[in-house]
């Protein structure tokens, strides 16, 4: 796993110390086990898989309400107390995206599913619509063995990315996905160009949605209305994303968001107009948004 690890690109937002994130004595004093979960999501996702209009926004089912960071959390803490009434004294330590642990990395070596080519974790009859948590306890239990990959010659996933930010097989490079580009805080044209043209709000679910082992569940696809977000103030915006994944990024960086998933939507206009009267990221992004308007009236 350090090996693994060692090698492979930096990603964004967390500390990079190989040998930190591979040492569970270094987050729980005489920790012996770390129990990984996988919480499914899929039934959050339409069968039609349809794509928003203009004038809506696409805001990934994984990051919606509540926040998995803390409903994953809850079930494992449960798990916890549960595992202390068997052994009492026993402690145990919960991360969920909050913690140095990479938990694809011990759901792959736990069994909780194959890594596929996108690198997701593929559970068995699930799929990769799974949010992943670690428990790290100082309870000695016996390991599981990691299963092999199902994917076969399968490489859809690697094919539906539109930014190729996948060169081959697990070899992903972050700073070509949009996923990420939606969190970071400078954009470039071209960038910005591509969000826009599919309407993304946050996260990106491209090459999921091309696994053949992903069912999507039974829900409605209900896009959020561009217009009405663009008119919130930054509280109410903040209110509108409160319970969910997406609010840890700020109202400043999703409103940019919005005014580029508006990019065409006339409906948007007035709004957009009204942003580019102000100053920072979020009225030069209206700007720009409104420039590629007037080219397109010419």
């Amino acid at each position: 796993m350090l090996r693994r690890l060692s090698s492979s690109h930096r990603p964004p937002y967390v500390p990079w110390e190989p040998e930190y994130r591979c040492s569970p004595q270094s987050w729980l004093q005489g920790a012996r086990s770390v129990l990984a979960g996988a919480v499914p999501y899929y039934s959050r996702y339409s069968r039609s898989c349809s794509s928003p209009a203009k004038g809506q926004g696409y805001v990934s089912p994984f990051a919606g309400e509540p926040d998995y960071h803390q409903f994953v959390t809850d079930k494992l803490v449960r798990l916890g107390e549960y595992i202390l009434r068997l052994h009492p004294g026993t402690k145990y330590t919960v991360q969920v995206d909050s913690g140095p642990g990479c938990e694809r990395l011990y759901a792959l070596r736990a069994g909780v599913g194959w890594q596929g080519k996108n690198n997701f974790i593929i559970v068995p009859g699930v799929g990769s619509f799974v949010w992943l948590g670690l428990l790290v306890t100082n309870l000695e239990l016996s390991p599981d063995l990691p299963l092999a990959s199902q994917c076969g010659d399968c490489d859809l996933c690697l094919r539906a990315c539109p930014t190729k930010a996948y060169r081959g097989a697990n070899d992903y490079n972050h700073t070509r996905c949009m996923a990420y580009w939606l969190t970071d805080k400078n954009l470039s044209p071209e960038q910005c160009a591509i969000l826009s043209r599919h309407r993304l709000i946050y996260g990106c679910d491209f090459c999921q949605l091309a696994c053949p082992h992903n069912i999507p569940g039974d829900a409605e696809a209900a896009w959020p209305d561009l217009h009405n977000l663009l008119t919130m103030s930054a509280a109410e915006l903040k209110a509108f994303f409160k319970n969910t994944a997406a609010l840890w990024r700020g109202s400043n960086v999703l409103r940019r968001n919005l005014v580029l998933a508006a990019a065409g939507s006339r409906e948007c206009r007035d709004v957009l107009e009204k942003l580019a009267q102000g100053q920072g990221m979020v009225a030069e992004t209206a700007q720009a948004v409104l420039n590629a308007f007037a080219e397109g009236d010419s």
